[in-house]
């Protein structure tokens, strides 16, 4: 071969080798551009499904927050209608006392006896310190039924109790503002 060819076919080779180094490089920065885009994406996808995560999450502990404070709230309420119902049935207390302890009183032991059926089979309960008007409500029942200390009642007035038939009919203060807390904490809302 002469020089001239050999000169023609090394510039052939040449050339070849930098076509084929130039698609080399065109597919690599290809290559190199969808691999980067691709690694783009996903790092994008992961920073939004954190991104996403951690909203969902203080969403979440913002109801929670939310909730906790709604719940303490109440139960402030609640404390708060409990102490109220409690001073105004504490002053209940010392007017009852003041009330059983006055001349009125035996009035109203009288009045519970008035239309009462008694009869010897009938008991009486009364607080043990009211048996001291025994003899003036024994006049109202006219008959011998029996007086006794009932330690159940607290305030005052009275229960008669039938033998003959085990009723027990309960007409103690007890009992009336036992109802009457009763019927106060369904009607009445205190805040």
């Amino acid at each position: 071969m002469n020089d001239s060819n050999l000169k023609e076919f090394i510039a052939a080779v040449n050339a070849e080798v930098d076509n084929k180094i130039k698609k080399i490089r065109k597919q690599a920065d290809k290559s190199r551009k969808e691999i980067l885009e691709k690694t783009e994406n996903e790092a994008l996808n992961n920073a939004y499904s954190k991104i996403k995560s951690c909203v969902s999450e203080e969403k979440f502990k913002s109801k929670m927050a939310v909730s906790k404070a709604e719940q303490e709230a109440r139960i402030k309420v609640l404390t708060h209608r409990e102490e109220l119902v409690e001073k105004i049935f504490s002053s209940v207390d010392e007017k009852l006392k003041e009330f059983t302890e006055s001349e009125k009183y035996i009035g109203f032991l009288s009045d519970l006896l008035k239309d009462e059926n008694t009869d010897s089979n009938s008991v009486v309960y009364l607080r043990e310190e009211d048996l001291r008007y025994e003899s003036e409500l024994r006049k109202i029942t006219g008959n011998d039924c029996s007086f006794e200390a009932d330690k159940s009642i607290v305030y005052g007035g009275l229960s008669i109790y039938d033998r003959t038939t085990s009723v027990l009919n309960n007409k103690t203060i007890d009992n009336m503002l036992e109802e009457q807390k009763e019927n106060f904490g369904s009607n009445y809302r205190l805040a």
